[in-house]
């Protein structure tokens, strides 16, 4: 992991990171993506988006065929690699596992361990070469969640704090953060299968929580971080989405929470947009904003409610303060 953070460092200060912000964040999850390119603008650091990229295939890719899902993905690689980046970005959760797994595949560093997966990487290299990559030159990819990058970066988030906190203590921003008692939600995608992603315990997470506290931001202690909200489920079976969501809201309740912090686009979604359609099943009276990291972050180094649109929120905080 050292050698990995000393590797990503020196990128990072030549400006080589690659952005991918996949289908949710130019849709559904356009908050998360103007919030998180207005914070990394702030932190000055340099990304670029990938030139064409196309959807990753997510899970309904991953169920009709796993080479398809790789393929998928490793396209988006090789575009990046294209542009002299080897470093990617993914701040989708479902995005970040899909882009990681086919690094794993197709990196030039990393052996097959058996005649099925060197099976699979041929396929997947023959269909690159197919559509006009080089498979032969050296690939050494390295993806990173929107909390992996976070955690990473987080000096350089102090350091902003501190220059900048004297000057906006007394914002409405400043002011609706103080009012806050978030949890953080990390949701069930994000650290698993965890010989793969490997950043954080895959049970007991920390990061969001370390992250945060860079700028201030202390975190109640919350039993349900890595439960499960439903997903995708929400497309075909609304109802477990609403009584898994809802298990959610109530543990962050019952913990002293009022605020959720996530990173992933499809937790926000479940617990933010069905809140009250959980109420009207349940008849209960959550009113609980659901933010992303990146909005919080913004906000505790001086960016704008408009700037970090906090206004998207279905279920909005009081910034009336």
């Amino acid at each position: 992991m050292k050698k990995e953070m000393e590797k990503f460092q020196e990128d990072i200060q030549l400006g080589k990171i690659a952005y991918f912000p996949g289908c949710s964040l130019n849709s559904t999850a356009m908050d998360f993506n103007v919030s998180l390119k207005n914070l990394l603008k702030f932190l000055n650091v340099e990304f670029e988006e990938i030139d064409d990229w196309n959807c990753c295939g997510t899970t309904p890719a991953h169920n009709v065929s796993e080479e398809l899902s790789i393929i998928l993905s490793a396209r988006n690689l090789l575009l990046a690699k294209k542009m002299d980046y080897e470093n990617i970005l993914c701040p989708c959760v479902s995005c970040y596992c899909r882009l990681l797994i086919a690094s794993k595949v197709i990196n030039s560093n990393i052996e097959p361990e058996n005649k099925m997966q060197e099976s699979k990487r041929n396929l997947v290299l023959e269909e690159l070469k197919n559509m006009g990559f080089d498979i032969n030159q050296k690939l050494d990819f390295r993806v990173y969640s929107i909390v992996q990058f976070l955690l990473l970066i987080k000096e350089k988030i102090r350091n902003k704090y501190i220059e900048v906190k004297d000057e906006i203590n007394n914002s409405r921003e400043i002011m609706l953060l103080k009012s806050l008692k978030p949890v953080c939600y990390y949701g069930c995608v994000l650290l698993r299968p965890g010989y793969v992603t490997k950043f954080d315990n895959i049970e007991n997470p920390t990061s969001m929580e370390n992250v945060l506290k860079e700028v201030g931001i202390k975190s109640l202690n919350f039993s349900f971080k890595t439960e499960c909200c439903g997903a995708i489920l929400s497309l075909t079976n609304k109802n477990i989405v609403i009584e898994l969501s809802e298990k959610i809201l109530n543990a962050a309740q019952d913990s002293g929470a009022n605020c959720i912090i996530v990173c992933c686009p499809l937790c926000q979604q479940n617990l933010d947009l069905r809140q009250s359609q959980i109420n009207k099943y349940y008849k209960s009276n959550y009113k609980i904003p659901v933010f992303y990291i990146s909005q919080i972050l913004g906000l505790a180094l001086g960016l704008s409610f408009k700037n970090t649109m906090i206004d998207k929120l279905f279920v909005k905080p009081d910034i009336r303060i």
